[in-house]
């Protein structure tokens, strides 16, 4: 069968950018003997710059995807008037395209957000007698709502207004609603008022990759030297995550716990610059800012590391994000400040510890505990990996996410 992707985030095989989700997903049902179309934007979310359609074109044809590409205009910061006019732009051109495409998708899997491409995509799927299923990345417009400062918010009051209801028109137009988080999944659910198909996919990873992208990354810069201690936090530096809490923490520590001790912050984000101030206002020697490290280092440099701040705070709604899974493969110890599920992976599986978010007194004695442990430490470590080799590795997890697809296709339910 064709099934359509609908997704302007995630990277496309050829991207500069590890691929995630969705490249795992089309792969998957590649092999499975379907076809892949995935709508996806002419400007990159990550980069902030037009994406090198060349290059993915010629890379996605190479494993047998199709891709399609949506004009939208560009956009810097994450929240604002100039992201919610680029998702409008985007959602429109969408429909207008979708509309006019043949042959007709059997199945149309589209991401949420952006709510407003979500409820077109379902729309267009309900006119032409298609399936469709929503993917549930974030709790739009609340996560999106509570990084809106203050003097901006009724600005963009109506926006907010529109998103909530396109989240609603999705859930109740759809026939499946898949999520990469519990909390995802059960909210949506409630907002469609009808039982519906579920299933929460999380994010996982793809370790084989992982785990060759590290081999290939060594190199002396990241090279751990005998008896150090390495803590790593890894992903976007934006206003959704603690890490300036880490940063705190790392100050009042200083060399309390040796010298081997080091913290690595990987990644960009509108904060780059505090954290680049703050580090050297205090000048904090046992803290390395790397900025964005292409796949292989970067993997590299994980894999160095005994222990990662999975950090975000309770009001960004970021309930099972991609970098707890990218610790745990690299047999990392987990340091989580994200309660419910999250709380339950590092605890129930022995692989970490949760702190409090904001709490600098909190973050330093989950660090003291990391690090003078080393028994603990290292059964932590071992817990993480085998965790992934058993449940979170994307060969366990995807194929669930295909077969959903293709019994959302044939209009079988879910067994009990």
């Amino acid at each position: 069968m064709l099934i359509w992707i609908v997704n302007p985030f995630d990277p496309l095989p050829g991207d500069p950018e590890q691929e995630g989700r969705y490249a795992t997903l089309a792969r998957l049902l590649i092999a499975r003997d379907h076809r892949v179309t995935w709508w996806t934007s002419s400007f990159s979310h990550r980069f902030k710059r037009p994406v090198d359609q060349t290059a993915i074109r010629a890379a996605c044809q190479d494993c047998g995807i199709d891709v399609e590409f949506l004009e939208a205009p560009p956009y810097q910061q994450n929240v604002g008037l100039a992201r919610v006019r680029n998702h409008a732009v985007l959602a429109r051109h969408f429909y207008a395209a979708a509309t006019r495409s043949s042959p007709r998708p059997d199945v149309i899997v589209v991401s949420s957000p952006p709510p407003v491409l979500a409820y077109h995509a379902v729309r267009l799927a309900r006119e032409r007698g298609v399936k469709s299923i929503i993917d549930v990345q974030d709790l739009w417009p609340d996560a999106f709502s509570c990084l809106v400062p203050p003097l901006a918010r009724p600005l963009l009051a109506p926006a907010i207004w529109m998103m909530r209801r396109n989240v609603r028109r999705a859930a109740i137009g759809c026939d499946a609603i898949v999520g990469v988080a519990d909390a995802y999944v059960e909210n949506s659910h409630k907002e469609a008022g009808e039982t519906k198909i579920t299933a929460t996919i999380p994010l996982g990873v793809d370790l084989a990759a992982l785990d060759a992208a590290a081999a290939a990354g060594k190199c002396d810069e990241y090279t751990k030297p005998a008896g150090e201690i390495w803590l790593a936090y890894t992903g976007s530096l934006n206003r959704n995550y603690d890490f300036m809490t880490i940063l705190k923490a790392a100050a009042r520590i200083g060399d309390s716990l040796g010298p081997g001790l080091r913290f690595f912050l990987t990644g960009r984000g509108e904060l780059a610059e505090q954290t680049k101030q703050f580090v050297r206002e205090h000048k904090l020697t046992n803290v390395t800012l790397t900025g964005f490290l292409d796949f292989e280092t970067w993997a590299y440099l994980l894999y160095q590391c005994d222990a990662g701040f999975n950090a975000s705070f309770p009001e960004a709604m970021i309930f099972l994000p991609n970098k707890i899974f990218y610790y745990l493969a690299a047999g990392a110890a987990v340091l989580n400040t994200i309660p419910g599920q999250c709380s339950r992976i590092v605890r129930d599986g022995g692989c970490g510890l949760d702190y409090e978010a904001a709490n600098v007194d909190s973050c330093v004695a989950a660090i003291e505990q990391i690090v003078r442990d080393a028994d603990t430490r290292h059964a932590m470590q071992q817990a993480a990996r085998k965790l992934v080799e058993t449940t979170y590795d994307r060969v366990i997890l995807f194929p669930k996410f295909a077969e959903l697809i293709e019994r959302v296709r044939e209009g079988i339910r879910a067994p009990a």
